[in-house]
């Protein structure tokens, strides 16, 4: 039935060539090449995870990782650190706050009403200047912006959310503490939706100069 090896047509039978095995030697070269080339993406990896534990402070590390000492995180409610451009970034400012222990924010200092606009900067400003404007429980320091809903200044508190004058709170980087360190990942922005259900303000401050 042609089904022994004998029985098929000589065109089809196998040369010498195909029994002789690759040599062993060349095997475990390719094992050991394979082996190196996992050692050293390996390292890499732990390299980049690592990198913010040997950096020292202030540093911007592999990941667009900005790596600061503990020491430069504010005390619970108390006025926000300042990290500008010489050390952020152009672009990249952020005022670091700590609203409760150990809730440690970095919200950036440039904030648009509406995602994708110009917007502005924003300043820090005591709530005794804003006297009669806010809830009698509401003291420290707040974050404003001149260019709110309707050219109004738009308020925020500490955990960049809107106090009044706008829909939509603070953009913020992502922020983990580790021991003596804080490490700001500036290639995560958590951008602040925009609330559509919120109430037009009234009886917001206008900024200086606007008709």
């Amino acid at each position: 039935m042609g089904t022994r090896y004998e029985d098929q047509p000589a065109e089809h039978w196998a040369g010498a060539e195909s029994l002789d095995p690759t040599p062993v030697w060349k095997q475990y070269v390719l094992v050991a090449l394979l082996l190196v080339v996992s050692l050293v993406i390996i390292a890499a990896f732990s390299f980049i995870a690592l990198a913010p534990q040997f950096a020292t402070p202030p540093a911007l590390v592999p990941g667009d990782r900005l790596v600061l000492s503990a020491t430069e995180v504010p005390a619970v409610g108390a006025r926000p650190t300042l990290v500008g451009a010489d050390i952020a970034g152009a672009g990249r400012s952020f005022y670091l706050a700590q609203p409760a222990k150990g809730d440690v924010r970095a919200l950036r200092t440039r904030w648009a009403p509406f995602a994708n606009d110009m917007g502005c900067e924003i300043q820090i400003e005591s709530a005794t200047n804003l006297h009669g404007q806010l809830p009698p429980n509401m003291n420290g320091p707040l974050f404003q912006a001149p260019c709110g809903a309707r050219n109004a200044l738009a308020l925020f508190d500490l955990r960049g959310a809107v106090i009044s004058g706008s829909d939509r709170g603070l953009d913020q980087y992502l922020v983990s503490v580790s021991g003596d360190r804080v490490i700001v990942n500036l290639s995560r922005v958590i951008e602040s939706q925009e609330r559509t259900n919120a109430p037009v303000p009234t009886g917001i401050p206008q900024p200086q100069g606007t008709p």
